[in-house]
């Protein structure tokens, strides 16, 4: 098996995984990709739209929804979690040909949590904690 430019063989020697980088969106309008400007890290698609992104890359693709078979192909574990072998946390699923990573959310997006607020991330997901004299608002993301 051969990958295209931008892709690598998965370790079951079976099939291609996407290994491009790019940058990984919040927002979408009217087919223009928007994006904090403080959010810079590159990212691969998988590691974007398993992380609650909407939109990747330089051609502003966009990520499945989550619940639909795209979207579950992508990210087989659920969000937060990415299929490409990059993150922290490995582990073997329960069809070993599948490995995945736990996303780092907060570093994936570092204004998570707005300006007053810290990320932390968590297994498969992530929490805010607000700095002293805040409070998470009803979103549970912004302090």
């Amino acid at each position: 098996c051969t990958c295209p430019s931008g892709y690598a063989l998965r370790e079951d020697r079976r099939m291609c995984r996407d290994t491009r980088q790019g940058f990984c969106f919040t927002e979408v309008l009217q087919t223009m990709c928007q994006m904090s400007s403080t959010n810079r890290n590159l990212v691969t698609k998988s590691e974007c739209c398993c992380n609650s992104g909407r939109s990747w890359g330089p051609q502003c693709e966009l990520c499945p929804l989550p619940g639909t078979a795209h979207y579950k192909k992508m990210c087989p574990h659920g969000p937060g979690y990415s299929t490409d072998g990059r993150g922290m946390g490995f582990q073997v699923a329960t069809n070993p040909s599948w490995c995945f990573a736990d996303n780092n959310e907060c570093t994936a997006q570092p204004s998570l949590c707005g300006a007053k607020g810290q990320c932390l991330n968590t297994p498969g997901s992530y929490n805010c904690e607000c700095q002293k004299g805040f409070s998470l608002d009803s979103s549970g993301v912004n302090c």
